[in-house]
């Protein structure tokens, strides 16, 4: 008995600090180390019910605190997410509270601490469809002496959709910016539209074709004196007005000078009856055909010319 008692007494403070490092070295091996860490993940919401939409701007992403064992620090974030069930839900504010039960594929061993924001806030409304009219943005100038005289867009509406209240503040669609600087000829091209709200959509087509007519700018002319014919040539129709005076625009660099006998102004008294009473008639006016393409007619006086029909 004295033997044994000696044993174990026998350095006694060493042997207390082994079984102490001992303890140590268990607890280091059987009881995991803890780890903390912050995920910002991604919201998404499902079952969404259809002809309902969000219409206010919301949190796109949810700070997570999570708390786990070492071995489970390195899981993949991409996996998780903040769902949102909206099954059910009606025009109107959601106030929804987010949980634990919300975050998608969360490991096993994973304590959730913290989610920020703890609640988050939707304006609900129903999806609204309106035809509105497309608008072309063009931006800078044409060159020198040059100018936009039309602006053809195809189609010139198109559909869009989204939240009510987002509809109904649009009455048109934009395209996309379209350089004209420095041009001096047509352009032909195709233009995106862009709504700048994007919870709004184009339903039918995404982009248009554009016309943008470029031409030389012009200037007034006047051609008085221009004799009014009466058609057929063989009807009894005398004229009571019997000249008009032509208003149209030609080109800027044109140095030419147009004359009465460059324009042929009639009118047609075939389908009339003779009667007493003088028919006033808008004149058929013409240009010949070589300033067919450099003339362009306003307008002529007077408007309508008075011609009485005998037989």
């Amino acid at each position: 008995m004295n033997i044994l008692r000696a044993f174990f007494l026998k350095n006694l403070g060493l042997k207390v600090i082994s079984v102490l490092l001992a303890f140590l070295l268990w607890l280091t091996i059987t009881v995991p180390e803890m780890v903390q860490r912050t995920l910002s993940l991604p919201v998404e919401f499902v079952n969404m019910p259809s002809q309902l939409e969000i219409s206010d701007d919301y949190d796109k992403e949810v700070e997570v605190v999570i708390r786990s064992d070492r071995s489970t620090s390195t899981l993949d974030e991409r996996n998780l997410a903040v769902v949102i069930d909206l099954k059910g839900a009606v025009p109107g504010t959601e106030l929804i509270r987010l949980t634990e039960g919300n975050i998608r594929n969360k490991p096993s061993g994973v304590e959730i601490l913290f989610i920020d924001p703890a609640r988050i806030r939707l304006q609900l409304e129903s999806t609204l469809r309106k035809i509105v009219e497309v608008t072309p943005e063009l931006v800078g100038n044409p060159a020198n002496g040059f100018e936009v005289t039309n602006v053809r867009v195809i189609p010139s509406e198109v559909m869009i959709s989204g939240p009510k209240s987002r509809v109904l503040s649009v009455s048109t669609a934009k395209t996309e910016p379209i350089a004209i600087e420095g041009h001096s000829s047509t352009l032909r091209l195709n233009a995106y539209l862009d709504l700048e709200d994007p919870r709004l959509r184009i339903e039918n087509t995404p982009s248009v074709n554009m016309v943008v007519t470029i031409e030389e700018k012009r200037r007034e002319v006047r051609i008085p004196g221009i004799p009014i014919q009466v058609l057929p040539h063989d009807t009894q129709a005398p004229l009571i007005t019997q000249r008009a005076e032509i208003i149209g625009t030609v080109p800027l660099s044109f140095a030419g000078e147009l004359k009465p006998e460059d324009f042929r102004a009639t009118v047609n008294v075939e389908e009339l009856e003779p009667r007493r009473e003088p028919y006033e008639l808008v004149p058929q006016v013409t240009v010949s055909e070589e300033y067919a393409g450099v003339f362009q007619l306003k307008s002529w006086i007077p408007e309508r010319v008075k011609v009485r029909k005998i037989r």
